[in-house]
């Protein structure tokens, strides 16, 4: 798909691929797999400027072992399920089903010279039979599920140990990975950088370094993939770390552990200077990485070791945690490392039992349309979406190339990209990365504050908090008049743990000036907590009664709701401490508060000042509901009883005009994900229901959405919707009216009018003497070509106001034609 002036609508669009499918190697069986993989996917391909194929040899081992001999064999992943099988405690019966096992009969001996032509033909192929300009990119893991490895757990186990302050740390005895700051012992083997064998010693980030500036030229590889959190964290699959076991935080000293993580990029990069490195990164976000393992993302960055920032993580097809992807997703795009940033869909797994498109998306787009609902802002005001698409994998365990697969998945990619935003959503993350980063640099202790800022948000994302826009501080503070003027219909999301001195100024003035920002996590600035109305004082922690205001989301089963909240300081930014400085401040909306043994503590607060020209500032403490525990790969949430105070970050948008309740059968129900993009003047809602019985109340400051192809009773308040399993709907029309009333907005032909040819006609029906707001195409707004019409684009002209970028008309009923 191109855009309208001609350019690809991608940079690069990269397939990702075992050596499964290989399962002859004469030249022309390997020719043909090349050719059927890029067929199938051509239609991607074809959006992009480039393209690459990333391919999953082995584990990484095969670099590791490599000494410059094209004719030696090396071990691959041949296997369905989990190779070195003694390092995971829940498989340790040898007669369990999921340990590795061939996954086929005859499976191909794979030899450096066979790689070497695979690499070879994909390159060749790609551009004499399709026209297209391809990379190849290797792979290096640092886990042992992938294929069985004697370098890493027989001849050099130490490699799988990491010392911290003279002590080696593990959260799991039975589970290691690579370490990158270890140190590899002396083996007299002969490798291709080490021909004479390997110095005791030596820095493994220098000897992976060497091997791999010989083995990629050699091969024909373009650049190397580091994969599921190496050369980040000894700690990838869980989140805890070095830092923090579950119960205290912190353990580790961050100067020492921040400078072996970059001992190992340092030294890497000093041996193999001409390759590009991308990362898969963990599957967390930048300030949980930072309070656990104080990965040092922010030097990485700064020093140009990497290109991309890692894409969002795979895992929710597993988990279902899209919170925690969305979270950690934008927090890795707030800044960038270079020009662009990549997204990765999760079709097919070549190592194991799931293929996630088939059976754990159930064909559902729902981790196409809501990843690609995110926009960064860059620092011109402008919304950036991502320029590379990665598809983690186009084969399945089997080594098999299933068409269904691109054949159903590239369409939802072409009309996610198509409705790209343009523009901020209802509310957009003020991201700290920089901050983040300096307060773990000047204090240890501030790993509780960083690691209550992504979590919090995660928690309030999976309660249908509808943040899908992102921007860094760096880019923030740096704008110009123009370009934050841009930000003026958006709610900025602002953790104010972190915002002090004349930032903190800069945020209060934006709200004086008729801006509107969230905040959350405990107030430390004076200009805050005057700007909120608080004052501070004695920190509590424990259990508290709970209260909020506003529009709750309705329950169909009559059951007590939580009215209690357990709050541990320790990973809640510190103990509760604001309350209210004049409880008799006009200006001041307290809308939610715990109380503790006769004392209160504010806990929600929205204030808006007349002098403030429209401006309003809204703040949740917030509090995360996790219990102390042990090694788990998510936190464990506290038991039903305790409230979980997330959800009140959705019920303050109700004080910014956006109310967007949901009905569920239980408290217990799952709360659907929603996101609010705007593409080309238009709101789209994205999202999806893990419970498909949960529907909507929608509430917006123009009324009630009149979603486009949908049907809904108006004038109770709030809009009621039930939506699909995985939506992405465009709404154009609200309305607002006193009686009730069914009304529908539908897509009609676009037919000549007594004006114009037109391009679309809307048709709204059912209105009772209803206010009518519109957002046309910009295009068609400034070139006078929005007409609204009486029943039919033929009936007389309803009269309506322009006013800004959308048009209102006053006292509308029955039924209205919307043509431009």
């Amino acid at each position: 798909m191109s855009s309208k002036n001609g350019s690809k609508s991608l940079k690069r669009a990269t397939l990702e691929m075992s050596l499964k499918p290989f399962k002859s190697l004469e030249q022309q069986a390997i020719d043909d797999v090349c050719a059927e993989a890029l067929r199938q996917w051509k239609p991607l391909l074809d959006m992009a400027e480039t393209a690459s194929m990333l391919l999953w040899i082995s584990d990484g081992s095969e670099i590791l072992t490599w000494n410059g001999s094209l004719d030696d064999s090396f071990e691959w992943a041949k296997y369905i399920g989990f190779a070195n099988e003694e390092y995971f405690s829940h498989i340790q019966d040898k007669d369990n089903p999921r340990i590795a096992r061939i996954y086929t009969d005859n499976p191909a001996d794979m030899t450096y010279g066979s790689l070497k032509r695979i690499v070879s033909s994909f390159k060749r192929i790609a551009r004499e039979r399709f026209g297209v300009t391809l990379e190849v990119g290797a792979t290096f893991d640092a886990g042992p599920e992938f294929a069985y490895s004697d370098f890493k757990y027989k001849k050099h186990p130490e490699i799988n140990r990491a010392e911290l302050g003279g002590r080696y740390v593990a959260l799991k005895a039975d589970y290691t990975v690579v370490c990158t700051w270890s140190k590899l012992k002396e083996d007299a083997a002969s490798y291709a950088a080490y021909p004479g064998g390997i110095p005791e010693g030596t820095p493994f980030g220098e000897f992976l370094g060497k091997q791999c500036a010989s083995f990629l030229p050699e091969l024909g590889f373009d650049y190397i993939w580091f994969s599921n959190g190496f050369a980040l964290s000894y700690f990838p699959w869980t989140y805890l770390g070095a830092n923090y076991d579950g119960t205290s935080m912190p353990l580790a000293d961050q100067a020492e552990l921040s400078a072996n993580v970059m001992s190992f990029w340092d030294s890497f990069k000093r041996e193999c200077p001409e390759f590009r490195v991308e990362i898969r990164g963990t599957n967390y976000g930048t300030g949980m990485d930072l309070a656990k393992d104080y990965i040092p993302m922010l030097e990485l960055y700064d020093k140009n070791y990497l290109e991309y920032p890692a894409p969002n993580s795979p895992w929710g097809a597993l988990n279902f945690d899209f919170g925690l992807e969305m979270t950690g997703y934008m927090s890795r795009i707030a800044e960038l490392p270079g020009e662009t940033y990549p997204y990765r869909f999760y079709p097919n797994d070549p190592w194991f039992w799931q293929n996630p498109w088939f059976d754990l998306y159930d064909r559902e787009p729902h981790d196409i349309y809501c990843p690609l609902s995110v926009a960064r802002l860059n620092g011109r005001g402008e919304a950036e979406s991502p320029g590379v698409i990665e598809i983690l994998t186009i084969d399945t365990e089997y080594g098999e190339l299933n068409e269904e697969g691109p054949a159903e998945i590239i369409p939802h990619f072409k009309r996610a990209l198509a409705d790209r935003p343009d523009e901020p959503g209802i509310l957009t993350w003020l991201y700290p990365f920089r901050e983040l980063h300096e307060a773990v640099e000047a204090s240890n202790e501030r790993s509780g504050d960083v690691f209550f800022h992504d979590w919090f948000v995660r928690n309030a994302i999976n309660e249908g908090l509808p943040l899908n826009t992102v921007i860094g501080s760096d880019v923030y503070f740096s704008m110009n008049q123009v370009a934050r003027r841009k930000l003026k219909e958006t709610i900025l999301l602002v953790s104010a743990c972190w915002l002090e001195g004349d930032k903190a100024e800069a945020v209060a003035s934006h709200v004086k000036e008729g801006g509107r920002v969230l905040l959350y996590g405990a107030v430390r600035d004076d200009r805050l907590l005057e700007l909120l109305g608080l004052k501070k004082a004695e920190p509590l922690e424990g259990e508290f009664d709970y209260t909020l205001s506003g529009e709750a989301d309705a329950l169909e089963l009559e059951e007590t709701r939580p009215r209690k909240l357990r709050h541990y300081g320790m990973t809640s930014g510190g103990g509760l401490s604001e309350t209210l400085a004049d409880a008799s401040d006009v200006g001041n909306g307290l809308a939610g508060e715990v109380r503790q043994a006769g004392q209160s503590r504010a806990f929600t607060v929205s204030r808006a000042l007349p002098e403030w020209n429209g401006g309003r500032v809204g703040w949740v403490r917030g509090s995360l509901p996790f219990e102390p525990s042990g090694v788990t790969h998510l936190p464990v949430r506290q038991s039903d009883e305790w409230a979980d105070a997330s959800g009140a970050m959705r019920s303050m948008l109700q004080q910014f005009g956006y109310s967007i309740a949901q009905n569920k059968y239980a408290q217990s129900s799952a709360s659907a994900l929603m996101f609010v993009k705007r593409h080309d003047n238009a709101y789209f809602f994205v999202g999806c229901k893990k419970d498909t019985s949960v529907s909507f109340r929608l509430r917006f400051p123009d009324g009630e959405p009149l979603i486009t192809g949908q049907t809904t009773v108006i004038g109770t308040g709030a809009a009621a919707y039930a939506l699909d399993r995985t939506f992405h709907d465009e709404c154009r029309v609200f309305a607002r009216q006193e009686r009730n009333s069914l009304v529908w907005c539908r897509e009609m032909s676009a037919i000549p009018t007594r004006k114009k040819q037109s391009v679309r006609q809307l048709v709204i029906s059912g209105l009772m003497d209803a206010e009518l707001t519109v957002y046309p195409p910009i295009a068609a707004l400034e070139g006078g070509r929005v007409e609204l019409r009486d029943g039919h684009p033929d009936g007389a002209p309803i009269h309506y106001e322009r006013q800004g970028h959308k048009i209102v008309a006053r006292s509308v009923s029955d039924s209205v034609s919307v043509t431009w």
